[in-house]
């Protein structure tokens, strides 16, 4: 059955998507494949944050360089989610250590599974759990960003625009595409949880105790972090793109004249 989902899929993605179909689903390849290794780096002694620095960047090259092409649209979102990484890394890193998310949480230490779990793990799972989130987040963002960058662009080319006027513009594509991207993150990280949230009703939780539960605040942070991530990149996206179009423009013209 899931050999029939699979071909489905890849075919639906060759049929609709074509030529950039099949790029998108090599991007998705190399995602997974960049992923593993870093599971692999940290699991080898790495550090995590220079596992996660390196495949951030990995990542992020082939979701947009490799699938949009080397142009100044990409170059606009790719360093537009290295700014906004980079003050995530120091925020999530400050929270982390004072909520404590690390290890499993209580739901997972009263599976069955867990009395087959090794506790005896040679690396730091709090550097491991603000690698999570900094991954979980970074999909999101960088979607935001390709969102603001190439609706400026086509604004930029349209019609001749100051600089302000286009940093105004991105702001109203943020804004106009920040309520969808953040229920999408909201129904996402719900979906995951729906199966927690049933379980804590079953046993007759109280809201204190599910609001002092560390599986919900595990998830409720990645929620709460990946919505800080695409608010900033919003002017982010914008101050930078309407910069850099502007710059593109003036320096077409002094190469014309």
């Amino acid at each position: 059955m899931i050999l029939i989902l699979v071909f489905i899929f890849l075919g639906l993605i060759v049929v609709i998507g074509g030529d950039r179909g099949v790029v998108s689903l090599l991007t998705v390849i190399g995602n997974l494949v960049v992923f593993f290794a870093m599971i692999l780096g940290m699991n080898a002694g790495l550090n995590p944050y220079i596992v996660t620095i390196v495949g951030g960047v990995l990542i992020n090259c082939l979701t947009l360089v490799y699938q949009n092409g080397k142009n100044i649209k990409t170059y606009s979102a790719f360093l537009s989610v290295t700014i906004v990484m980079t003050i995530l890394l120091a925020v999530v890193f400050l929270f982390s250590s004072r909520l404590h998310l690390e290890g499993l949480n209580e739901i997972e230490l009263k599976g069955e599974i867990s009395i087959f779990y090794s506790f005896i793990v040679k690396v730091d799972m709090h550097k491991v759990s603000i690698c999570l989130i900094l991954i979980g987040l970074l999909g999101a963002v960088m979607d935001t960003a390709v969102s603001v960058s190439s609706g400026l662009y086509e604004i930029a080319i349209s019609r001749e625009r100051t600089e302000k006027e286009l940093f105004h513009s991105g702001m109203c594509i943020g804004k106009d595409i920040l309520s969808t991207t953040i229920n999408t993150l909201y129904f996402a990280y719900i979906g995951e949880a729906l199966m927690l949230l049933i379980y804590l009703q079953e046993y007759h939780y109280s809201i204190m105790d599910i609001l002092n539960s560390k599986a919900f605040l595990q998830d409720f942070t990645c929620i709460v972090f990946s919505m800080i991530g695409c608010l900033l990149i919003i002017p982010i996206a914008s101050y930078i793109s309407s910069r850099l179009y502007i710059s593109k423009m003036v320096w077409n013209i002094s190469e014309k004249a």
